[in-house]
């Protein structure tokens, strides 16, 4: 077996490999290179893969976390095709990645991982524990109604804004984002990198605007007949009017539009608000993710 770099040819095996682990995670090779190759820099990340006689095995991720002002936090996950655990190729892969993030100055890193007893158990030898923990959820957007907004307030889709306009609602609202590590130095380099996701969905993500200003917001990244939640927030002098939940409507109903079936995402269990608000839109538990933290110094 041989621990290399990953390549582009790679890359669909890769996906496969992914979604085999987690079923909920939603990937295409076009996301996954428009990544590889739009990554800033600063992130130094290290991509490889575990090819035995050809075939690719495992696969590993890390770098430096470029979201946060604390010094040294960096970030790191492996995944190990289902037949060929259980021989060391993930503790080989993740050495690998320990000893890269070492060389370039991290000091934690964490992981986000779809929780199965086994992968925690794995994790724990190594070194690594539970720091925050969420429900896995999904719903049918079909059924989902149509939002419901103060006067003077107006659901668009973001199609119709710049990430510009998301960019400053986007950074607030991620302040208070129950996190491993907290989210204060979003750059709009790297938001716009975000936003040209192959996958990102402007025309299905939502946006609740007032007075000129986007106020709430809910991303949608789709692929065939699957969408995948990402961040809904709301800036902080507007809260409790219901906007995050219309924003979270629109953007459901949008999916569907597209011939979206299954939307998925979750949430840390201390937002209980983002929690309330998905129970009523209909979102059912079908797992859990885990964020892991390890030490490095």
């Amino acid at each position: 077996m041989e621990i290399r770099p990953l390549r582009d040819e790679d890359v669909p095996v890769v996906v496969d490999l992914l979604s085999r682990a987690d079923d909920t995670r939603l990937l295409t090779p076009e996301s996954v290179q428009h990544e590889r190759r739009t990554r800033p820099e600063r992130a130094r990340a290290l991509d490889v893969v575990a090819d035995a006689d050809g075939c690719v095995v495992a696969c590993g991720f890390a770098g430096l976390n470029t979201w946060t002002s604390e010094p040294g936090t960096a970030w790191a996950f492996v995944t190990v095709a289902s037949e060929r655990r259980r021989e060391g190729i993930g503790s080989a892969v993740g050495d690998v990645l320990i000893e890269h993030l070492g060389s370039i100055g991290a000091r934690k890193a964490t992981s986000f991982i779809r929780q199965t007893d086994e992968g925690e158990r794995w994790a724990g030898k190594r070194g690594w524990s539970r720091v925050l923990t969420g429900p896995l959820i999904a719903v049918d957007p079909r059924g989902v109604p149509e939002p419901e907004l103060p006067e003077g307030f107006r659901c668009v889709a973001m199609s119709e804004l710049t990430p510009q306009d998301l960019y400053e609602p986007v950074c607030e609202a991620a302040l208070d984002e129950p996190s491993a590590t907290r989210n204060d130095a979003i750059g709009l380099d790297d938001f716009v990198r975000e936003w040209d996701d192959p996958i990102f969905d402007p025309g299905a993500s939502g946006a609740v605007v007032h007075d000129g200003k986007v106020v709430a917001f809910s991303f949608m990244r789709v692929a065939g007949a699957r969408g995948q939640h990402g961040f809904t927030g709301c800036v902080r002098a507007f809260r409790g009017r219901g906007l995050a939940t219309a924003a979270k409507r629109y953007a459901l109903r949008a999916a569907a539009g597209r011939g979206v079936t299954r939307v998925t995402t979750s949430n840390a269990e201390e937002n209980a608000a983002m929690r309330a608000i998905n129970r009523r839109l209909g979102f059912e538990p079908i797992g859990e993710h885990v964020i892991l933290a390890r030490e490095l110094a």
